[in-house]
């Protein structure tokens, strides 16, 4: 059964909840109102979780766009990325990843090199200074158990995962 498009035994949101005023009034006007509320919602936690993150993290001198610049470099073999693959896993505009990678190189978190195989590669290097930072915000956003990720039981991190996979195609080729 289905209650204004969204499943009977979805949970019912308080009515002063803002994507549930938005439902009601998306409903009124146009179909689909579940699918309506997964972008909603979706964008929502976006914003609370960032927020819960940055707050984390602030106290470390980082923002989360920073943290995922240091943790991606930290998982490779030599702690280096190609400045055009960490904007490609990044998913931002070049001159967002130079900016970037000028605030870090400012904070001694990194370095930029030349590509020995390549001279015209840029190579992004974490730098010990910012492997010792990286490794002090995955103790605290550990320790905090992620901000709001802590809100759902280990069946249901499992299930939202997947769920998200699903939607930014987490298939091989397919990975967004």
């Amino acid at each position: 059964m289905y209650r204004g498009g969204m499943p009977t035994d979805a949970p019912i949101l308080h009515p002063d909840d803002p994507v549930e005023k938005a439902r009601v009034q998306w409903e009124a006007r146009h179909p689909d109102g579940a699918s309506f509320v997964v972008v909603v919602s979706m964008l929502r936690t976006y914003a609370v979780m960032l927020r819960d993150l940055e707050r984390i993290l602030k106290p470390l001198g980082l923002t989360l766009t920073r943290f995922e610049v240091l943790l991606l470099l930290s998982f490779t073999h030599e702690r280096r990325l190609p400045a055009m693959r960490l904007r490609d896993l990044l998913m931002i505009h070049g001159s967002s990843a130079t900016y970037l990678v000028d605030r870090l190189v400012e904070a001694g978190l990194v370095a930029r090199e030349a590509d020995p195989s390549d001279r015209r590669v840029s190579a992004v290097v974490l730098t010990d200074v910012g492997q010792a930072k990286v490794t002090e915000a995955v103790d605290a956003l550990v320790e905090a158990r992620w901000g709001h990720v802590a809100r759902l039981d280990p069946r249901q991190r499992g299930e939202l995962a997947g769920l998200l996979g699903v939607m930014r195609g987490a298939a091989p080729g397919e990975v967004g």
